[in-house]
């Protein structure tokens, strides 16, 4: 309220960055760093949504004035690779780490995901043939064009 007894309302101005995050693959976890230098732990959040397999990290805090700062991330977290109920998070230093520990695959996963590779590898051999196919037909096309455009007709050569 101001002087007058009128309610003012305060219009926040938002300053949207994406942090940068450091990942590290290891045999028995993965890890996300990212540095959030500012923030305050009670200013972000870290949610995981086992149905959507994300973990979504989201915070803001107070710049001067108006001005707030803010960032929203989302990182692909499948249950079948991490065991989200032993997720460590933890905020130190201006940094936040999150752990993410694997599960032991059993032999029936191993294969499953073998299998999956493969297929990832093919349809990746399949695309690539694709562009390969595509640039063939594009520089023929062009090299045609110049051919017919730059050298000389039959008709306009002089018989002597």
């Amino acid at each position: 309220m101001d002087s007058n007894g009128e309610v003012v309302s305060i219009i926040r101005s938002y300053e949207d960055f994406m942090p940068y995050c450091k990942f590290q693959r290891e045999e028995q976890y993965d890890t996300y760093q990212i540095p959030l230098h500012g923030f305050k732990i009670a200013q972000f959040n870290v949610c995981l949504n086992d149905e959507k397999e994300t973990m979504e990290i989201e915070g803001q805090r107070p710049l001067d004035g108006t001005r707030w700062s803010r960032f929203r991330q989302e990182f692909k977290v499948p249950c079948d690779v991490y065991n989200t109920e032993d997720l460590d998070a933890r905020f130190g230093n201006g940094v936040l780490s999150i752990r993410l520990p694997k599960k032991k695959p059993s032999n029936d996963a191993s294969d499953s995901v073998v299998n999956k590779s493969l297929l990832l590898r093919l349809k990746t051999s399949k695309m690539a043939i694709l562009r390969i196919a595509v640039a063939v037909v594009v520089g023929v096309a062009v090299g045609g064009y110049v051919i017919f455009k730059c050298l000389p007709s039959n008709h306009a050569i002089e018989k002597h």
